[in-house]
């Protein structure tokens, strides 16, 4: 049996209720909708005329640039606390 909790909660984006289920904090799926949501919107302003499906993929790419950075940024700072470890233990 498993001990992930499945979290229910129905989020709006896009003006479309989506019922979703998690092993995420149902804040935390709020949180990532709301994000998506205001995304998919701040672009729909930039040019009202792209169909919603363009928006959507856009929005995705937007995000999966943010993570790659994210994740860059994290990783360096790893190297950099490792690095800092092994310069301790040799001194």
């Amino acid at each position: 049996m498993s001990d992930k909790v499945n979290n229910k909660v129905t989020v709006e984006i896009f003006g479309v209720k989506y019922p979703l289920k998690g092993v995420n904090d149902v804040e935390s799926i709020q949180m990532a909708a709301k994000m998506v949501d205001e995304k998919m919107r701040a672009l729909l302003r930039q040019n009202q005329y792209l169909p919603p499906d363009r928006i959507a993929m856009l929005t995705a790419l937007d995000l999966a640039d943010q993570l790659i950075s994210l994740k860059k940024d994290y990783d360096e700072f790893w190297n950099i606390l490792e690095e800092n470890r092994s310069d301790k233990k040799n001194t």
